[in-house]
């Protein structure tokens, strides 16, 4: 296709428009002849309150879910410092993590905090 050339809209398949009620209920044009609007709820206060519960239900599924979470440190290192805890993890067959949080806890165990 050159600069020149261009497309119109027309040249393109979309799909038709679903039709709205005037209920605000999207209906198909095939169903609006064969389906009656539903009518409104008799218990808005039930709907209200399942609404509001389950929003309180994915609240602490959320908490509990944080609570086990693990939290990320940067930590700048000199070069000799991370070639020797390099070594040390090869050498003890476990992660820089591992030592470093070791490390961490044993520190924090020391000064009492």
């Amino acid at each position: 296709m050159s600069r020149r050339e261009h497309l119109s809209l027309d040249e393109f398949a979309t799909a038709p428009r679903k039709q709205v009620a005037a209920g605000g209920v999207n209906l198909r044009p095939q169903d609006s002849a064969t389906r009656s609007p539903e009518p409104p709820s008799s218990k808005p206060e039930v709907e209200v309150d399942m609404r509001l519960e389950a929003r309180r239900a994915l609240r602490r599924v959320k908490r509990e879910r944080v609570k086990g979470e693990s939290f990320f440190v940067n930590v700048s290192l000199d070069r000799q410092t991370k070639r020797r805890l390099k070594l040390a993890s090869f050498n003890a067959e476990t992660s820089m993590q591992a030592i470093i949080e070791a490390a961490i806890v044993k520190y924090l165990d020391e000064i009492g905090a």
